[in-house]
């Protein structure tokens, strides 16, 4: 039979004062990857990590029947014994570490069950990633339109008994939900916009047609008119971009360009800052070259996302006095509840 050496907890008690007992870290608890060993099988292993000591995770799990480990100790009537433990100043990163220097880490199905059959070397193979792994690298920020995409999801989400765990990266991949019984299910974001319901409970489910009206979405248009070159218009429509040119077909005004927006004040407030004038009072036409008024159209989406992605931080970090001054400008556009003329009635 193969030996596995078994080492003492008396002898790594220099090594736990240096990074285990849950120490703070900055942000992150330091703590604990442990192994233990089965005794009905010297290849069962069981990973973990902890911010407890190891001693006192090893009983949970003898006692707490109802997990994995548990029930091997239930079935066979044997404990798990402590085999080893290494302190480690990111548990979960040296976790990922250990599994990722060994095969298993490619096994889709693991499903957070950490108890394996393997042989001693590859443990040693994972102990000596998890020791080498230190701090996780910092995360890099989320770019703008994960923000503004998280923004979108739960504007519709309100008050549906919904929950967006996380943020959504694409509005068509898959992105994580919990509803008001604590039913979780992970889907593509959109489904779930245009009404769909947990899966399980049906909670949340909602009419496509009550959630659009309750955002009361906008189209900001360009107009154009064929016989004025070097004029345009801008104008709001609630309902269809060809709303605008229907009400403007009397004096010739025609639909150049039109930007979907569900922050229609924003949208009206940034396409003035991109064109680089003064917004008119009532709309009136301006005298512009039509190329640059395209430009402002086509940066608008990317400086909306800017905007609501400066909002959606401020959020996370508290108050708006730690804000910089770009920051407080962008939730000022955002809280926005006049001041701006609405689609011509």
């Amino acid at each position: 039979m193969e030996s596995k050496p078994k080492r003492s907890v008396s002898t790594q008690s220099a090594q736990s004062e240096r990074a285990g007992d849950g120490k703070q870290l900055g942000t992150m608890k330091a703590g604990y990857l442990y192994v233990l060993v089965h005794p009905s099988d010297p290849n069962l292993y069981k990973i973990g990590v902890t911010i407890l000591r190891p001693e006192k995770r090893v009983d949970q799990h003898n006692r707490h029947h109802e997990k994995h480990a548990g029930q091997i100790v239930k079935e066979t009537g044997q404990k798990w014994e402590l085999n080893t433990y290494i302190a480690v100043p990111d548990p979960y990163w040296a976790e990922k570490a250990f599994w990722g220097a060994t095969h298993f880490s490619v096994i889709p199905y693991l499903g957070g069950i950490e108890v394996q059959r393997m042989k001693w070397q590859l443990v040693q193979k994972g102990l000596e990633a998890a020791k080498k792994a230190g701090l996780r690298p910092p995360e890099r920020p989320l770019p703008d339109h994960v923000y503004a995409y998280t923004a979108w999801m739960n504007k519709r989400l309100a008050g549906r008994g919904i929950t967006l765990v996380g943020h959504v990266r694409s509005k068509f991949g898959k992105s994580d939900f919990q509803c008001s019984n604590g039913h979780e299910w992970r889907t593509v974001p959109n489904r779930v916009a245009e009404g769909e319901g947990c899966p399980q409970c049906g909670i949340g489910e909602k009419d496509p047609v009550e959630i659009a009206q309750a955002i009361r979405p906008a189209f900001l248009c360009l107009l154009i008119h064929p016989d004025k070159p070097g004029v345009i218009r801008i104008e709001l429509a609630y309902s269809d971009p060809r709303r605008c040119s229907e009400e403007n077909v009397v004096d010739g005004w025609e639909l150049h360009r039109y930007r979907y927006c569900e922050e229609p004040v924003l949208a009206e407030a940034l396409i003035w800052e991109l064109l680089g004038y003064p917004r008119p009072n009532s709309r009136e036409p301006i005298s512009m070259e039509l190329s640059r008024a395209e430009q402002a159209f086509r940066e608008l989406i990317g400086r909306m996302q800017h905007e609501i992605a400066q909002v959606e931080k401020s959020k996370e970090t508290g108050p708006t006095s730690r804000l910089s001054q770009d920051d407080k400008c962008a939730l000022g556009r955002m809280q926005l509840k006049s001041g701006l003329p609405r689609e011509r009635r």
